[in-house]
């Protein structure tokens, strides 16, 4: 069951296809070697599968703007990994 007033949204993985936002509990962001920079984000979602998101979301801003649509996991949380 949806919360009232939020909308259903899929993030495209890096595979191409797509998970449910509603069903990640956790992200991991990915650094390049030697740098502090996120290259990529890693989903985990609530059945403990483990989804590698498209580079689109490892744009800074990119992933805090659909983390409202993550039930589970807390907007501060991406923010503290993404500074």
């Amino acid at each position: 069951m949806q919360a009232k007033g939020r909308s259903m949204l899929y993030l495209r993985t890096a595979y191409g296809g797509f998970v449910n936002a509603a069903t990640i509990v956790q992200l991991s962001p990915q650094r390049g070697d030697g740098t502090d920079e996120i290259t990529s984000w890693v989903a985990i979602c609530g059945d403990g599968k483990a989804v590698a998101l498209a580079a689109y979301y490892a744009v800074p801003g990119r992933i805090e703007k659909v983390v409202d649509l993550m039930p589970a996991v807390a907007a501060r949380v991406v923010g503290e990994h993404a500074s």
